[in-house]
């Protein structure tokens, strides 16, 4: 396997989703490369990032009418032992069909989960160390050893389409690695930008981008 194809699989690596031979290979790879080693560190901080960016999962509404309908089903293939046992049996039927339909409904969560992780990707970035991590339609933009903004100023990331630049975020800088939720969705084909403004941000971009991404 060429180097190129190697730096490919560190997105992969980072979601544990490359085959044991894969990534005996990769980890021999990574021992020796600097820069496999500094973007794998970037992917993993924004995998986390993006992770609790994503709104909680709610089991959908039909769900308990689904559980409640098992249950009543059930009722009738209990065997009553004692008048008493009655109420019991009830309470474990339901118990049994609540326990099914939430396992059923974590399959159904892991597997959305797992699709999600399958589409985790990294696009490099021109003008500084790091790339964007994109998941879906949202992102995250990981820049490591950026000097911190000068007083006054800020760093403010643009998500650039067809000539339109959104805001998506400011930040400080500073710091090893740092991780920015971009705050704009990531249409296919868009560039993430960022450029120094004054404090507070501003609505357009007065400067010509000094780090943009390669499109997403």
């Amino acid at each position: 396997m060429g180097d190129d194809a190697v730096h490919e699989l560190t997105a992969a690596y980072a979601l544990d989703a490359l085959e044991p031979e894969e990534a005996r290979g990769y980890e021999a790879h990574l021992a020796g490369c600097e820069r496999c080693r500094e973007e794998l560190a970037s992917l993993q901080s924004a995998a986390g990032a993006l992770a609790y960016a994503v709104e909680p999962a709610r089991p959908p509404e039909s769900l308990r009418g689904r559980i409640l309908d098992a249950a009543r089903a059930e009722r009738p293939n209990v065997v009553p032992l004692h008048s008493w046992s009655r109420p019991l049996a009830a309470v474990a039927a339901v118990a049994a069909c609540a326990a099914i339909g939430l396992a059923v409904w974590n399959v159904s969560l892991h597997d959305r989960l797992g699709r999600a992780q399958e589409a985790l990707r990294g696009v490099p970035l021109t003008g500084a160390k790091g790339s964007v991590v994109v998941s879906g339609g949202s992102g995250a933009l990981v820049v490591s050893d950026l000097a911190p903004a000068p007083a006054g100023k800020t760093y403010e990331a643009w998500v650039v389409k067809g000539g339109h630049a959104s805001r998506a975020g400011t930040f400080a800088g500073g710091g090893r690695t740092i991780v920015i939720r971009l705050t704009h969705a990531l249409p296919a084909g868009a560039v993430v930008a960022v450029t120094l403004e004054r404090a507070g941000g501003v609505d357009q971009p007065t400067k010509t981008p000094f780090i943009t991404s390669a499109p997403v």
